[in-house]
């Protein structure tokens, strides 16, 4: 099923370009990330985390438009997990690739002031895994980073913001893949809240 959409975006880009005149822009981007590490378990907790992104886009298609995207970016937070009368915690950064593939449409088409709604996937390839402290036993259900998955799925929605060549992203990002890998019955899934400023060089 994740194909057959990328695919039809895929489609749907090369329509959007042939139709509306092939509206064409792109540029470098740079974005804050908050994000928090959700799961199914009682005894362990997580904590929010900040940190930023930078990146690139292009954007095919006029009132209604694709925009796929690269961005690098680092996610971290800390792990708490009760282990009887204390509790233990563990730190993880992931350094990924995510690549977003975007729909918009411009409720607001002014020319020089665009206000647009978007949605759509973002694969991310987990380019280096980090836990801290790396081994902590058995007692955890992540055990090293062996357990955490090297790409997910998720989908990101909505608001934009062009002035002139500045473009401006909000976006929440649903996980909808469990990051962990292991044979224990959890589900860790990532959510993310991300504001970004672009330069639209086209």
């Amino acid at each position: 099923m994740k194909k057959v959409l990328l695919f039809s975006l895929l489609v749907a880009s090369s329509f959007l370009a042939t139709a509306q005149g092939i509206g064409f822009s792109i540029g470098p981007k740079i974005g804050y990330n908050s994000n928090t590490l959700t799961d199914n378990l009682d005894s362990i907790q997580t904590s929010i985390k900040n940190s930023l992104q930078v990146g690139a886009f292009i954007r095919l298609g006029s009132r209604l438009y694709f925009q796929p995207e690269a961005n690098y970016q680092v996610v971290s937070g800390t792990l708490s997990k009760s282990m009887g009368s204390s509790v233990q915690s563990r730190d993880y950064t992931l350094k990924s690739l995510k690549i977003p593939a975007i729909l918009g449409y411009k409720l607001i088409n002014k020319g020089i002031v665009n206000f647009r709604v978007l949605a759509g996937p973002a694969f991310t390839y987990v380019l280096n895994k980090k836990l801290s402290p790396a081994d902590v036993g058995s007692a955890w259900p992540i055990e090293s980073v062996d357990d955490l998955k090297n790409s997910t799925w998720s989908v990101q929605m909505g608001a934009g913001l062009d002035i002139l060549f500045m473009t401006l992203d909000v976006r929440y990002e649903l996980g909808i893949d469990n990051l962990y890998g292991g044979s224990n019955d959890l589900s860790l899934k990532n959510d993310m809240f991300n504001v970004s400023l672009g330069v639209k060089f086209l």
